[in-house]
């Protein structure tokens, strides 16, 4: 197997609009057809998938054995993972409203845990939607690591985010849905005043013209050895640009 650290704006596998410089290109570079084939001929070695936009840790398999044992494992919810997002808002700060919606609840040590279904929108396909009972199951703990208060009632969260389920756009989804957007995307900002303010204030810091993409990270992976079944737990650190903003915010922190 091997673990790679996926920069932003680098698509895992060949779609329509993008057919070439995606992840399964430089793999196929590099391995040539000696990758497993795990889901289609198009997607050679591929086990889990990360966004576009959505930098961090993504591992391949190398081998037919090490495929079947790895999807078996995120089937099962045996791997953890664990990602890094800077979302609009504090999150704790609105814990009444929050827990009102269905699938939400507190657990210890301020945790927040969300569980929902999750399904394609049917209008817009691009979009994915949180469902009272049709769809997939989906299971993320969000923990606020760091708050940054930015005057006139904006604030930032670095958030941890810990996924029991990989459904597509999950975290991006649940984030959403209590009301703390990741910052940058575009796909699911909500249409609220502040957050422009916020997302204009955050750029007027920066000392060139910045591509914003949604500052999600994915930041710890572990697993379990396909052949001795030892855990293996591997660390990516953020990227440039991810860093380059929380330096940015840095003087803002509260806690």
């Amino acid at each position: 197997l091997v673990v790679l650290n996926k920069p932003a704006n680098m698509i895992v596998h060949p779609v329509k609009s993008s057919q070439s410089g995606t992840l399964v290109n430089f793999l196929i570079y590099k391995y040539q057809d000696k990758l497993p084939i795990t889901y289609d001929k198009f997607r050679p070695g591929i086990v889990h998938r990360l966004d576009k936009d959505t930098s961090g840790l993504i591992i391949v398999a190398k081998t037919e054995f090490c495929a079947d044992s790895l999807m078996k494992q995120f089937k099962s919810r045996q791997v953890k993972k664990v990602y890094l997002a800077l979302c609009i808002g504090d999150p704790l700060e609105n814990l009444n409203k929050i827990i009102s919606k269905p699938g939400i609840n507190v657990l210890e040590d301020n945790i927040l845990e969300v569980k929902t279904y999750i399904r394609r929108n049917k209008i817009n396909r691009e979009l994915m939607e949180v469902n009272t009972h049709d769809g997939k199951l989906a299971i993320s703990r969000f923990t606020v690591q760091t708050v940054y208060d930015l005057g006139e009632h904006q604030k930032l969260s670095l958030v941890s985010c810990e996924i029991e389920t990989g459904r597509t756009h999950q975290i991006r989804v649940h984030a959403k849905l209590i009301g703390n957007p990741i910052f940058g995307d575009k796909l699911y900002k909500l249409k609220r005043k502040e957050d422009f303010e916020v997302e204009k204030f955050v750029l007027s810091l920066c000392d060139d013209d910045r591509r914003l993409r949604q500052m999600l990270h994915a930041h710890e992976l572990s697993i379990l050895h396909p052949e001795s079944g030892k855990t293996l737990s591997f660390r990516a650190d953020l990227p440039s640009d991810f860093s380059y903003f929380l330096s940015k915010l840095s003087k803002y922190k509260t806690s």
